[in-house]
């Protein structure tokens, strides 16, 4: 070391040194106690020797050498921390990739339930829209109604029949056929003793008796021709009647 010398002296001969607590440096001549040769401050000495702490040393070795060795562990501690910087860099790229397979698949499931949750929707408002129908269907009168069997669907594929009353229509009653045969036939009558009182001589006692007769046997007549129930008793198509005069009538019916 060029620059180790005696500051008072400047001799580099020598083999024992030491150090003043306040930097300066003596051989063993020229040290003084309790007293500085240089500046003559209050001190105290250090021998320079091989067995100095490591932080004393420090200021007698070669600055390069001390850079060498202060770089090797300057880059030892750098290599340290440098190391652990890539594995906590490594753990959150890992759990950063694992977060964004779960948010893929969280997305897709989210995706999937919401088209479930739109078809089950639109699902539910077209039943909705049907019971909605069948429930307006169900509040008319029945006369409004235009199906008599209602069918109504319930769940899956079975349905359920809902018996609605449903009116008879109103046949009209035939008109008795006894009526009418007896007002046609005692009209006819009627009409037919007027045109024989007209024939016979006024005064003529058979003719009243013949024609009461005739009025009275058109009325059995009439009323067994109107009933359709009796059929084994038939009236012939023609009835002669004996007059005075020898004049006969027939019946109208053929």
């Amino acid at each position: 070391m060029d620059w180790f010398h005696c500051n008072k002296c400047f001799t580099k001969r020598g083999s024992k040194f030491a150090v003043s607590s306040c930097g300066h440096i003596f051989c063993e001549a020229c040290i003084k106690s309790k007293q500085c040769s240089v500046c003559g401050a209050s001190c105290s000495y250090l021998p320079i020797t091989d067995e100095m702490k490591p932080q004393e040393k420090v200021f007698f070795q070669e600055p390069v050498k001390l850079i060498q060795s202060r770089l090797e562990h300057i880059s030892q501690i750098a290599l340290f921390q440098r190391t652990q910087m890539e594995r906590v860099t490594a753990h959150f790229k890992h759990k950063s990739v694992e977060l964004e397979r779960h948010l893929k698949e969280v997305t897709e499931r989210g995706y999937r339930q919401h088209s479930e949750l739109k078809r089950e929707n639109a699902h539910l408002k077209k039943k909705l829209a049907e019971l909605q129908r069948e429930t307006a269907e169900l509040k008319k009168p029945l006369s409004q109604r235009r199906v008599s069997p209602a069918q109504f669907q319930t769940d899956g594929n079975q349905r359920m029949s809902l018996p609605v009353a449903v009116t008879s229509p109103v046949t009209p009653r035939s008109r008795p056929m006894s009526h009418i045969g007896s007002a046609e036939s005692q009209g006819w009558t009627r009409d037919r003793g007027h045109s024989l009182s007209s024939l016979t001589t006024p005064g003529s006692a058979t003719s009243l008796s013949s024609h009461s007769s005739i009025h009275e046997h058109g009325h059995r007549t009439s009323s067994s021709f109107s009933t359709p129930t009796r059929t084994q008793r038939q009236t012939p198509n023609t009835f002669p009647f004996q007059f005075m005069s020898g004049l006969s009538v027939l019946s109208p019916r053929r």
